[in-house]
């Protein structure tokens, strides 16, 4: 069998890809736009109805055709915000559940895009949310997962503010005899705001470890820069009412 022959065989397969894709994108009615913009209004607002138009949009992509990982890569964070939704309502088996299958999403996209720095942004960012829902041992193994993730998001691109705003909150939740520590967590999320001054989630992070030190009226002044840079972060928010309310 020649490399020709295999090539001329596979043409009949590429056009029902290609016709698939068509049938499936005109039935649906929904673009590759349409899951992005769900996506970005789901994750800021964790808003429940946007997330599930993403997962749906991104995995009927991912499951047509994905070379370069990308549409596993917008799978796992619609999964994440997922998670993320559930976890913010005390619904721990469907966050863990979530954040699960957006880890294998993730894996898939690090696998088809291993030089891609967001890709292994977003494998460190649900290993870190597994870690908040595991116990001891699980806690600390996908807490070193997520951290080995971040730093190799950081040698493909050093410029990355989400990879240091992880690296931060890695530094900020591990206890200190096991290497934790808040003055290094400040320092990765001011370096995430200063290589990206419109990174919010680098002020949102600053006003919990500031919160953490008691320096209530530098955490505010964190959260409310944060939602300057974005007024529809329902993270920095939901930190800005609970330090109103404690303080």
């Amino acid at each position: 069998m020649t490399v020709m022959s295999r090539e001329c065989s596979a043409l009949p397969c590429i056009a029902v890809v290609v016709a698939t894709t068509c049938i499936g994108a005109a039935a649906l009615g929904e673009t590759l736009d349409d899951g992005l913009s769900a996506l970005q209004a789901g994750y800021e607002t964790l808003a429940l109805e946007p997330l599930q138009a993403a997962v749906r949009i991104f995995r009927a992509r991912a499951d047509i055709s994905d070379v370069d990982g990308s549409m596993h890569y917008h799978l796992a964070r619609a999964l994440e915000g997922l998670g993320l939704y559930h976890a913010s309502r005390d619904e721990q088996d469907d966050a863990r559940r979530r954040f699960g299958e957006g880890l294998e999403a993730a894996k898939i996209a690090v696998e088809r895009g291993p030089t891609a720095a967001a890709y292994q942004t977003e494998l460190g960012n649900l290993y870190g949310n597994l870690a908040g829902q595991s116990g001891m041992v699980g806690k600390m193994r996908n807490g070193l997962l997520a951290s080995a993730a971040f730093a190799r998001a950081l040698e493909l691109d050093p410029r990355n503010a989400l990879a240091h705003v992880g690296i931060g909150i890695a530094k900020l939740e591990t206890p200190q005899a096991f290497g934790g520590s808040i003055a290094d967590a400040l320092a990765e999320f001011r370096t995430a705001r200063t290589v990206d001054p419109a990174c919010d989630e680098a002020w949102t992070w600053e006003g919990i470890a500031l919160r953490r030190q008691g320096a209530a009226a530098d955490a505010r002044h964190a959260f409310t820069k944060a939602l300057e840079l974005n007024p529809r972060s329902s993270h920095a928010r939901r930190e800005l009412d609970a330090l109103d309310e404690d303080f």
